[in-house]
């Protein structure tokens, strides 16, 4: 796959989002959100910004497995469905875990801080998915 090359966008609710490129996915997602961030002038509009950002990574992770089962073998792929199906499990027992600890605070920055813990933890399994399929990839 040569470097730069995007080959493929979607758009959803109006957010563009790149789905499989060489180079590593999400960049602009995160702009947007810091963009985002600098404009807002309430915690409800920085709510706002993490909520649009969280969905457009959950969309590139969707992406980056999408582009990973392409061309596997049926062994392959009903072993990464399963370890998906376990981490969709495990990401939702961790939210409630986060929510748990975020509400014993005070104030409502924890909210934000909540929102940008949540968001890494997708934002890191669809890096994940796309370094799996990165790695082995010897010619870039």
């Amino acid at each position: 796959m040569k470097k730069g090359l995007l080959l493929a966008c979607s758009i959803w609710g109006g957010l563009m989002v790149p789905t499989v490129q060489a180079q590593q996915p999400g960049r602009n997602i995160d702009q947007q959100l810091l963009s985002c961030k600098n404009k807002a002038v309430s915690t409800l509009d920085s709510q706002d910004c993490y909520s649009m950002a969280a969905t457009a990574w959950d969309h590139e992770l969707n992406a980056q497995y999408q582009a990973l089962m392409q061309g596997q073998s049926d062994a392959f792929k009903t072993q990464l469905r399963t370890s998906q199906r376990a981490w969709i499990k495990y990401k939702d027992s961790y939210y409630e875990a986060m929510n748990a600890f975020y509400q014993q605070q005070q104030g409502t920055i924890w909210t934000l801080v909540a929102a940008e813990q949540k968001l890494n933890v997708i934002r890191d399994k669809a890096l994940d998915l796309w370094r799996l399929r990165q790695s082995t990839d010897l010619a870039g």
